[in-house]
């Protein structure tokens, strides 16, 4: 009896683990694509996909998470708005690109607009901290 709650107990932590590190999988082309650029060098850069699916890149560290599709509805009302050109003066050096169009670079980080939300999306891994 013993033995059969213990391999009971396993067998639901192993599909709670199954259901808990379900794999995000970037599907179909790029829709938002946001590159940072320090002073001291570091490269940063996260690529959102239609899917939700979000690439991040921080130096030589690589994540991978999926946003809300509320969120993904933020982003592209504020991509309705452009991205407006911002300052070589600033650290980071922001650059932004919408499905696939040239990169505005620098992008200016005026609040609530697309590189605003994606800059926040660099920091804390959503839009709505």
């Amino acid at each position: 009896m013993k033995l059969k709650m213990l391999l009971l107990a396993f067998g639901l932590l192993a599909v709670a683990g199954a259901c808990a590190g379900e794999e995000v999988k970037p599907v179909g082309r790029v829709t938002f694509t946001i590159t940072r650029s320090w002073s001291n060098g570091m490269m940063e850069k996260a690529e959102v996909y239609g899917n939700g699916a979000v690439v991040m890149e921080h130096g030589d560290y690589t994540e991978k998470l999926r946003l809300p599709e509320d969120q993904l509805a933020q982003l592209r009302a504020a991509a309705e708005g452009g991205v407006a050109p911002g300052n070589n003066a600033d650290d980071p050096i922001i650059g932004v690109t919408v499905s696939g169009s040239d990169e505005v670079r620098p992008a200016a980080l005026t609040e609530g607009s697309l590189a605003d939300l994606l800059n926040r999306l660099l920091d804390d891994h959503t839009l709505n901290p």
